[in-house]
C-alpha cells in the first residue's frame, strides 16, 4: 500500500517543499543563533578562578546590562523555535525580530565592535532576526 510508506504521506500535504524547507530553515537559524548568543555571553563574563569562585577585574554596569539581556534574548531564541516547530509562526516571527533588534542594538550601541565574542553576539541577533522575517511572512 502507497500510504504506508513515510515518505508518501509527505508528498500528500498540501504545504510546498519549499515553505517547508524555509520554516526549517527558520527554525535551524533560531536555534544557531541562540546557541552562539548565550555561549558568547557566557564566555565574556570575566571569570577569574572558578573554584573559589571570583571575577576577574572590575565588572561595569554597562556589561552586565549586555550580559543579561544577552542571556534573555538567547533563551527567547530557543522558545522562537519551539513555536515554529508547533507552526506558530506569527508568534515567533514577531518575538524573533523584536529579540533579534533588541540583543543586535544593546550588543551594538553599549560595547562596539571592540571583541570578537562581541561580533558572534550581533551575528547570532542577525540570524534570529533573518528568522523572525521569515517566520513572519511566511504566517498564516
Amino acid at each position: 500500500m502507497i500510504h504506508s510508506h513515510p515518505f508518501a504521506r509527505m508528498h500528500m500535504s498540501k504545504e510546498p517543499v519549499w515553505k517547508r524547507s524555509l520554516l526549517d530553515l527558520a527554525a535551524a537559524l533560531f536555534l544557531i543563533g541562540g546557541v552562539v548568543g548565550l555561549v558568547s555571553n557566557i564566555v565574556m563574563i570575566p571569570i577569574a578562578t572558578i573554584y573559589p569562585f571570583r571575577l576577574g577585574g572590575a565588572m561595569t554596569f554597562v556589561t552586565l546590562v549586555v550580559l543579561i539581556v544577552g542571556i534573555i534574548c538567547s533563551v527567547e531564541s530557543f522558545e522562537c523555535y519551539s513555536f515554529v516547530s508547533k507552526k506558530m509562526l506569527q508568534k515567533a516571527g514577531i518575538r524573533g525580530i523584536i529579540v533579534g533588534a533588541i540583543l543586535l542594538s544593546i550588543t551594538l550601541g553599549l560595547r562596539g565592535f571592540e571583541d570578537f565574542r562581541i561580533q558572534l553576539v550581533a551575528g547570532s541577533a542577525i540570524l534570529m532576526i533573518i528568522a523572525g522575517v521569515i517566520c513572519y511572512i511566511y504566517r498564516e
